[in-house]
């Protein structure tokens, strides 16, 4: 009973819009799905070494996103790539900021962080 009491409280410290996660030895896989809850994405991690940490962000033509990287410890660098999609640079010039646009019928972007040798940060990625 104990066991399931805690992972029933593990369970409720994902957040709703991750779908899927999946964690290899030096590569993290987190794919990321507002559909069902457009509510902003927040998530505080670590990264570092040669690890490095993938969201992967399902989005279909005329969705818009900001994403918003804050270095809580460390200097993370941060990519956001894709196909079918336009990034500008945000207003906030005090984090790294960029705003996506999804051009093509569907697509799933990624934002890729690694930091060397240690970053810890504040991903938040909200549906405009």
């Amino acid at each position: 009973m104990l066991v399931l009491c805690l992972l029933s409280v593990v369970a409720g410290c994902v957040p709703s819009q991750v779908r899927h996660r999946q964690e290899l030895v030096s590569r993290d896989y987190s794919y990321i799905d507002f559909t069902q809850n457009a509510a902003p994405l927040t998530i505080v991690a670590d990264v570092g070494g040669e690890h490095m940490t993938y969201y992967k962000v399902l989005a279909f033509q005329g969705d818009r996103f900001r994403i918003t990287v804050a270095d809580l410890d460390g200097e993370t660098s941060t990519v956001i790539s894709g196909d079918g999609i336009r990034i500008r640079k945000g207003p906030d010039a005090t984090v790294f900021q960029r705003l996506v646009e999804v051009e093509a019928l569907d697509t799933l972007f990624s934002v890729e962080l690694d930091a060397h040798p240690y970053g810890r940060y504040r991903l938040i990625i909200e549906k405009l």
